[in-house]
């Protein structure tokens, strides 16, 4: 499948944009394995210029195998700019499983995720909703003892599985981020991220440059 992807992409005539992230992620323990998350972001597009989405998480982990499987449930609310040039109410359910192992200062992460998004039919129809994307990504993340510095490199697959026109994997996102540890609780990460549209119509190439503060309490 990733093969096919990247020969429609290299094939297909595209387009650029760039845009900015701006996000606040919040770690709560809840005592034991499981954990509560609060997620807010900001996002922008069309060069900077147009205010894209604004999205609303929260989700409970688990982690179990000597830390070596997490499973999580996500709730969103999102309020996205669409295709008819209004900003559309969406609410979007995710259910993921991630496998961690270590090798010396290197740590490996398979994430497979399924996601529900529920969209707006008083806003106009919509040919599938919700729409089910079922998402895998593998993440590399290099931490050296002591050091306040931690570097990651991410590449994700979407595939919307119940489109019948579509069906297919169509969009890879590769994202490069640099984590600074302010204090104990908090840490700054800085990144850059690429999306990349396959086997659709009009592909677009989407750069983001991004900044979120981690909080873990």
């Amino acid at each position: 499948m990733l093969l096919g992807a990247v020969t429609a992409y290299a094939q297909s005539g595209r387009t650029t944009d760039f845009g900015g992230i701006a996000s606040t992620e919040i770690g709560i323990g809840l005592g034991g394995p499981f954990q509560l998350s609060v997620e807010e972001e900001l996002r922008c597009n069309h060069d900077f210029a147009r205010f894209d989405r604004w999205l609303n998480s929260v989700g409970v982990d688990y982690t179990c195998l000597n830390n070596h499987i997490n499973i999580g449930l996500t709730a969103d609310y999102i309020r996205r700019h669409n295709k008819r040039d209004y900003y559309e109410n969406r609410s979007r359910l995710g259910l993921q499983v991630t496998y961690t192992e270590k090798y010396r200062r290197l740590k490996f992460r398979v994430r497979s995720k399924a996601t529900f998004t529920f969209l707006d039919e008083r806003t106009g129809e919509h040919r599938v909703n919700p729409r089910l994307y079922w998402r895998n990504r593998l993440k590399i993340t290099y931490h050296r003892p002591k050091s306040r510095f931690k570097y990651a490199l991410s590449t994700e697959l979407f595939w919307l599985t119940n489109d019948p026109k579509k069906g297919y994997i169509d969009n890879l996102r590769t994202t490069l981020s640099m984590d600074y540890r302010l204090t104990r609780n908090y840490s700054l990460s800085a990144f850059v991220r690429m999306d990349n549209d396959l086997q659709v119509k009009e592909p677009v190439d989407r750069f983001f440059l991004g900044m979120t503060l981690k909080v873990k309490y």
